[in-house]
């Protein structure tokens, strides 16, 4: 992987700075951005991996705003947000939006560090795995998109007119191809990751 690319969305400056020092202390190259639009921009020209994004940026949009925007035009982008909220409702809908971590304020340089690093692992695995999916057949694929739906084997087995011990098997084998482990959710939150917030309301 190239160099390590982050944009911080939050509207309050010494908060961004504060981030930025830290993160490119470790090596990382980093974009500070208080306004929305700025930094959707930001996606093409910078092309950030991670960006870490307060859910309330002030007037306008919110955080999430910003992040189901930024999915739409970059869906691979991993997102932490920055929150001094533990609201529920809020925390249902940034979860929609499959975030990699969240930080709590106030947080501390070991907590952005560590959300970070996490992030980068998980970037890292998902940037591999996307490498295998071109060994997937098209039914294979077709039935991760629908694991990504939230279909069940049975839903899946009626959609594609095949039996459900087939659809087992098909998700047994992506497992294998994609090195998942078949004794979690790693195949649901594969597919998420990958087809999941394009079939979103």
């Amino acid at each position: 992987m190239d160099q390590k690319r982050i944009i911080i969305l939050e509207d309050e400056i010494i908060v961004a700075l504060d981030i930025k020092e830290i993160l490119e202390e470790l090596g990382y190259a980093c974009q500070v951005f208080h306004d929305f639009h700025l930094a959707l921009q930001a996606l093409d020209t910078f092309n950030p991996q991670l960006a870490i994004c307060d859910i309330n940026i002030g007037e306008g949009p919110s955080g999430i705003d910003f992040v189901k925007q930024a999915l739409q035009l970059k869906p691979q982008l991993a997102i932490i947000y920055l929150t001094a909220f533990s609201d529920r409702k809020i925390v249902e809908l940034a979860g929609k939006t499959h975030p990699v971590n969240y930080i709590l304020k106030p947080w501390s340089d070991h907590q952005i560090r560590v959300s970070v690093e996490m992030a980068f692992d998980q970037i890292f695995s998902v940037a591999q795995q996307s490498q295998k999916l071109g060994d997937l057949t098209q039914s294979e694929l077709k039935i991760l998109e629908l694991i990504a739906q939230n279909k069940k084997s049975k839903e899946i087995a009626d959609i594609l007119f095949i039996s459900e011990k087939t659809v087992k098997n098909h998700r047994y084998h992506i497992s294998k191809k994609l090195n998942l482990s078949t004794e979690n959710n790693s195949l649901l939150a594969f597919a998420l990751s990958h087809f999941g917030y394009k079939n979103e309301a």
